[in-house]
């Protein structure tokens, strides 16, 4: 039995091929509006190395130390004195936030013990502090 072929199929022979672009331009789109999942780093910063090969979670409040002494919560610059009552915030909105502490290796360990106070002080009660992993 010999079957002839429809006209239709010999004039839209591209039109399978349609669906499939659609679906690569739109997770091309997906991927380029989702592609930004980490909060921006306000200073250039080199932690400690940890002896622990545990990685670190990243969920939680954010808070960076520069070299110079400078203070960032989750990418925004603030002021020493203003921590704690931005920590307090957060805590009272999350109870069990997390307070992640990212310090330079470099940076004076008084300011970084000046945070951790003015954490302590909002109610901050599990703090991580974030280190390179060793080599």
């Amino acid at each position: 039995m010999h079957f002839k072929r429809s006209q239709r199929s010999r004039i839209n022979g591209d039109d399978s091929i349609l669906p499939l672009t659609n679906v690569v331009f739109l997770l091309l789109i997906f991927f380029m509006l989702a592609g930004r999942l980490a909060s921006p780093e306000a200073f250039d910063i080199q932690p400690p190395v940890s002896q622990s090969e545990a990685q670190a979670r990243r969920d939680g409040l954010e808070i960076q130390i520069a070299a110079s002494g400078d203070i960032a919560i989750d990418g925004e610059p603030i002021e020493l004195d203003a921590i704690e009552a931005r920590a307090r915030e957060a805590l009272e909105t999350d109870p069990n936030l997390a307070l992640r502490l990212k310090a330079d290796g470099d940076g004076d360990a008084t300011r970084v013990v000046a945070v951790m106070q003015a954490l302590r002080d909002a109610g901050g009660e599990r703090l991580r502090l974030i280190t390179l992993a060793p080599e």
